[in-house]
């Protein structure tokens, strides 16, 4: 079997993932999720305990985890506004070849994965411990790196997190102001390195979401 080594996985280094998972109703949900390698088998997800991801791993006791390089399909998993009825499209997977959890058909890899142990962390947060038991991967060829890419990602990372910040409390308000200063920065350089490309129009369209929820908090 492919091994986490051959994704390129260290041990104590966080990995952008798209988690996904099926609800108790057997709808697909997926969210982009920081994954630690533990051993060579054992992945850690440090996740919010009110998230439905976390309440689906919690029913379903599985999930997967899709490597992509595809900007946006991180922004559909992050920001659910995109998709239609704020669902994500069905057509978008197909059903786990061992667990109970659906794989995004154009992921470059994906890690089926049971849940081995649930920790709570603190009054918000837990610590979710998958161990892997199928990995696939597309074949495909490396791809060369972007800039864009990279700021793209990091860009829909914190909106997840200037979103929720927006309507906290004036601790959480100054630092999302500092967020979307780092969101401007990081459009500034996707203008320069990758001008009217999809990166382009991913920051476009969030830049405009932001400013409705900063007029809407």
């Amino acid at each position: 079997m492919i091994s986490l080594e051959d994704l390129g996985f260290s041990k104590g280094i966080i990995f952008e993932t798209i988690v996904s998972t099926y609800t108790k109703q057997g709808h697909p949900n997926i969210a982009p999720m920081g994954v630690i390698k533990l051993d060579t088998k054992k992945i850690l997800i440090k996740i919010y305990r009110s998230s439905n991801t976390f309440k689906n791993l919690k029913s379903k006791r599985c999930a997967v985890v899709n490597l992509s390089t595809d900007a946006t399909l991180f922004y559909k998993s992050a920001i659910k506004e995109t998709n239609i009825d704020n669902k994500i499209s069905k057509d978008l997977f197909e059903k786990g070849d061992i667990v109970d959890a659906p794989l995004l058909k154009k992921a470059d890899a994906t890690m089926e994965a049971i849940v081995r142990d649930i920790n709570t962390l603190d009054s918000e947060r837990a610590e979710v411990i998958l161990e892997v038991k199928n990995i696939k991967t597309a074949g495909c060829l490396p791809k060369v790196y972007s800039r864009a890419f990279s700021a793209t990602i990091e860009s829909i990372i914190l909106a997840t997190r200037i979103k929720l910040f927006l309507v906290g409390n004036q601790l959480q308000q100054k630092q999302a102001k500092k967020m979307i200063e780092k969101v401007m920065w990081f459009k500034e350089i996707i203008r320069r390195t990758a001008p009217k490309s999809e990166y382009d129009n991913i920051m476009s369209d969030l830049i405009k979401r932001i400013k409705i929820w900063k007029k809407n908090k």
